[in-house]
């Protein structure tokens, strides 16, 4: 089995030559074997042991039997106690206590990598687990060898081997009374699946190693060329231009998706195939306003010839907000700023987008004020046309539905000045008068 070790973390490039690692120590034969085989091959080893305090006595029990062998073998241990049941957060327990064993190994590395006892079994059992769960060419591809800086220097070795060598060493470890019982899948699948496998192709963990090199290999291509075609979908406003997604294959296509709920923020965990077949026929919708709810309150939503996806959060309130010149300052939870300023005589003004000049003559300074539209609201963009309702501009402008009540409207007891993103009334250019600058920023 050591030669094995020796190969894998070779293979892999897990560890330099007298790297120190951080091994994941739970007493069990796997991790008990992962210690004194990192040990044995030279690398300068500390142990971690979390009480997960599930089990009573039994859970004591692991604790100092990982002591002990510590203390013997000479090996620097840090030991944490945490009632995994009073941190589920929601979670099914055993998510919360991989969640946690996770983060406590990562705080006490301190940088170093961390070695967990991930065995060829156990990779078999991953992969026929997913495969019963259903998943895509990622979860069949089981247990990644090294992610990060977690590696797995038993991955290539099957538990036979581990036992093997752990009775050559005369070493004992513990057993997790919850490992025998059939109440858990991946024990019915261990107990009872694993071993008609092994009648029927005594190398079956074996040849799922290999598939699963294969898999990861393909993934790893896949997941490249995901990440570029994303990388052309995206606009500096942080929404993503519908038609590279749309022509990609649909193998690059559904790992892109992924990766844009990723990006976006979305927590994976609950994020499925079905979310990721939502998402396709958003992108083919021929409604450019569609939307579909995805999970953890996130919203996805077509804009025109873009799609966004939006974090959940508190809905910014718009009131009415008179107005004085000149102002200068941020509105509405600082999401538009607005600027008001009279011009000197002979000031030259540079129009610019969303930067207007009114004649002060045509405004009533009293009822001045910044909103958001409002039924009824009319703008005459030029002398050549009449007027028309903001709704219809803003549909010919493609501004997207969501973000229609949130845009800044200037008006006063007469009407519509000027719109963030659409442009300001003709009736109110300067006629020879007085004038005043009108700029708008912001969402």
């Amino acid at each position: 089995m050591l030669e094995t070790v020796k190969q894998t973390i070779e293979n892999y490039h897990m560890l330099s030559p007298g790297e120190p690692v951080l091994a994941a120590l739970s007493g069990g034969a796997d991790s008990v074997a992962l210690l004194r085989a990192l040990l044995a091959l030279g690398y300068p080893v500390r142990a971690f042991h979390l009480n997960h305090c599930l089990r009573g006595a039994e859970s004591d029990r692991d604790e100092a039997f990982c002591r002990a062998l510590c203390e013997r073998l000479g090996v620097p241990l840090t030991v944490e106690r945490i009632d995994v049941r009073a941190q589920t957060a929601g979670e099914g327990i055993e998510a919360a206590a991989r969640r946690i064993r996770y983060e406590r190994l990562v705080a006490a590395a301190q940088g170093a990598k961390i070695a967990t006892a991930h065995t060829a079994d156990d990779n078999l059992e991953t992969m026929l687990f997913h495969l019963a769960r259903g998943t895509g060419p990622k979860g069949l591809a089981g247990i990644p060898p090294v992610r990060g800086d977690i590696i797995r220097p038993l991955i290539g070795a099957e538990r036979a081997q581990v036992e093997a060598y752990l009775a050559e060493l005369g070493q004992d470890f513990v057993t997790d009374s919850t490992n025998l019982s059939d109440d858990y899948t991946r024990n019915r699948i261990r107990h009872e699946v694993v071993p008609v496998l092994r009648q029927l192709t005594p190398s079956v963990c074996g040849a799922a190693a290999r598939l699963s090199g294969l898999l990861r290999q393909d993934e790893a291509y896949l997941h490249e060329q995901a990440a570029a075609c994303l990388t052309r979908a995206a606009r500096p406003d942080g929404a993503w231009e519908t038609a590279p997604l749309r022509e990609a294959h649909p193998a690059v296509r559904s790992r892109a998706l992924r990766l844009l709920a990723e990006q976006s923020g979305m927590p994976m965990r609950d994020f499925t195939a079905q979310h990721v077949q939502a998402l396709g026929q958003l992108l083919e919708s021929a409604d450019p306003s569609a939307e579909c709810v995805l999970p953890h309150g996130f919203l996805a939503r077509r804009e025109y010839g873009a799609v966004r996806l939006e974090k959940p959060g508190t809905p910014v309130e718009r009131p009415e907000i008179p107005l004085s010149v000149p102002f200068d300052g941020a509105v509405w939870q600082e999401t538009v700023r607005l600027s008001l300023r009279g011009l000197e005589k002979n000031e030259v003004f540079y129009k610019s987008f969303n930067t207007f000049c009114a004649d002060c003559g045509t405004i009533d300074f009293a009822s001045l004020c910044v909103r958001t539209r409002r039924a009824g609201d009319r703008l005459r963009l030029t002398g050549n046309s009449g007027s028309r309702t903001l709704k219809k501009l803003m549909i010919d402008r493609r501004i997207p539905r969501a973000r229609r009540d949130g845009l800044a409207v200037v008006a006063d007891k007469y009407g519509v000045i000027a719109v963030q993103d659409i442009g300001m009334d003709h009736s109110r250019l300067p006629a020879g008068g007085a004038r005043m600058q009108i700029k708008i920023e912001g969402y």
